[in-house]
């Protein structure tokens, strides 16, 4: 990625440069303190969105950006409401009886340590009951599950930000993992479902543009709302915005060189026949053509004796100068585990032809 956006790091620090200088101004400014606890959020959730588009980490850039959103309509709640603005203040007593709760980390401690830890969560549970048991009282049962008394869809119509509202769903797949939630790490190739672990560079392409146009919506909100100047940071959101198609280029060109052509092959169970009848079993992944030694599998005496018999009787061609490498056969539906702690090595180092088994698909049934 720096390669291919080589000034995409210099954008990003001039623009967080003047994220700076709001964050002072705002921090110091405001007087609303539910609006500050929103700022607070939005501002680390941008530091956060700014990390995984500079490495292609899509996932966490969509769950980031989805954030972003919430901390726009909550932004234009608290500041448009009193009473919004107190129900936002009060559902930390919420928050506070939910971590006096959690207590399932207790018995990992030991004398000293669990017993303070138990008394900071005993003092947790008794500081917030009478004031979450007053909350309730006053705002009722559903209270305990949202701080707001309508849902994020009603506040985005009230405040003018609900033509984005489609783009937070589809970014909550990710964070509800819905089946769509998948973008860019899940395809069909030649027929077969190929799933793929690490950053979806996909989700970052859709991430950045929404991220910063939320972000945007803020930082214009703020400066309506309060008498903080942020024009200069929405033409610097707006060089970032205009800077995308380079971004979506670079990884889109990226991601086709990591997908592969083919779906890549399963990891194997492979049987090796050492030249004094001594039999072990490995745990070969093809697509790097690395193994592990496995642990012998059950039952599996009469598929190594049955390997023995096709060796001795002359079935099995064995290439010369083995130099003291086993004969070897991938092993048709067995599974073996690797060995705790066992390294990984060259297949080379022990196939015959470098890089195949001696045998392909031994079946003994």
């Amino acid at each position: 990625m720096e390669a291919k956006l080589p000034e995409f790091s210099l954008l990003l620090s001039d623009a967080l440069e003047e994220v700076h200088l709001i964050i002072r101004r705002f921090f110091t400014e405001t007087t609303n303190k539910s609006a500050a606890i929103v700022g607070n959020h939005a501002f680390n959730d941008l530091d956060s969105f700014v990390d995984c588009l500079l490495s292609g980490d899509g996932r966490s850039a969509a769950r980031a950006c989805r954030s972003l959103y919430e901390h726009l309509i909550n932004y234009c709640e608290v500041m448009s409401s009193p009473a919004a603005a107190e129900r936002y203040l009060e559902h930390a007593a919420v928050t506070a009886d939910l971590l006096g709760n959690l207590t399932h980390g207790l018995h990992h401690l030991r004398g000293t340590q669990h017993k303070q830890e138990r008394n900071r969560l005993a003092k947790l549970r008794r500081d917030s009951a009478p004031l979450l048991k007053a909350a309730i009282t006053r705002f009722g049962a559903r209270f305990r599950r949202d701080w707001s008394s309508r849902n994020l869809y009603d506040r985005a119509v009230a405040h003018g930000h609900d033509q984005h509202y489609d783009t937070y769903r589809l970014l909550s797949q990710v964070t509800h993992g819905s089946c769509g939630g998948v973008l860019g790490s899940h395809a069909a190739i030649a027929g077969k479902t190929v799933h793929r672990t690490g950053y979806s560079l996909e989700l970052a392409v859709v991430a950045y543009l929404e991220g910063f146009t939320f972000f945007r919506g803020l930082a214009v909100e703020i400066d309506a709302r309060q008498s903080i100047d942020t024009r200069r940071l929405v033409e610097w959101v707006d060089v970032l915005l205009t800077y995308w198609p380079r971004y979506r280029r670079a990884l889109m060109e990226i991601d086709a060189l990591i997908w592969p052509d083919s779906p890549p092959p399963s990891p194997v169970a492979i049987l090796a026949l050492y030249p004094n009848e001594r039999i072990r079993w490995f745990f070969w992944e093809p697509a790097l053509n690395r193994m592990k030694p496995a642990h012998t599998p059950a039952n599996c005496e009469w598929m190594e004796e049955g390997f023995r018999k096709l060796v001795r009787r002359g079935a099995i061609e064995v290439p010369p100068n083995m130099g003291g490498r086993p004969i070897t056969s991938d092993v048709s539906g067995v599974q073996v585990t690797p060995k705790e702690g066992s390294s990984w090595f060259d297949a080379r180092a022990i196939f015959p032809h470098d890089s195949t088994p001696s045998v392909t698909w031994f079946n003994p049934r």
